[in-house]
């Protein structure tokens, strides 16, 4: 997968499914591309939306598809309490364990060092180490005081 990250008013080229709408893309938000196309979203990632506004259309008017044999049902966004609190009974752990958030949480920083090295890196997730500017590993870890080790 590739991760490409604007930040500081660097922007991406509006893609041409919102020129197809006569429209920019906004100053904050996020875009995911894949081989069908494109999904805008806003800063936090809500109001999820297919670009452009035609194939949004068509896919809020198409049949929901039906569930994959041994998929759990979907669960009613209100429900988030429910299955937050069923984990913490045994249950199956919920969407936000650290498992699942630790390599959002990488993502997020490795942007960030992305940022303060002004310039792209290479991430060898494996290794946990930058291959392509040694200087910025520096930032992977934090280096603490004597007698605050971990």
């Amino acid at each position: 997968m590739d991760l490409y990250w604007y930040d500081g008013g660097t922007m991406p080229s509006t893609p041409e499914e919102l020129e197809a709408d006569n429209k920019e893309l906004p100053e904050q938000g996020m875009m995911f591309v894949g081989d069908r196309g494109k999904i805008l979203a806003d800063f936090m990632g809500e109001n999820p939306r297919i670009i452009p506004e035609k194939r949004m259309r068509e896919y809020q008017e198409a049949k929901p598809p039906a569930p994959q044999a041994g998929s759990p049902p979907r669960e009613n966004p209100a429900d988030g309490n429910k299955v937050w609190m069923a984990s913490f009974r045994g249950g199956p752990p919920s969407p936000g364990s650290f498992l699942n958030a630790g390599p959002i949480s990488e993502t997020v920083n490795l942007g960030a060092i992305a940022l303060r090295a002004g310039r792209k890196i290479v991430y060898d997730s494996e290794n946990m180490k930058i291959t392509n500017i040694p200087e910025a590993n520096k930032y992977l870890f934090r280096e603490y005081r004597k007698g605050w080790e971990l």
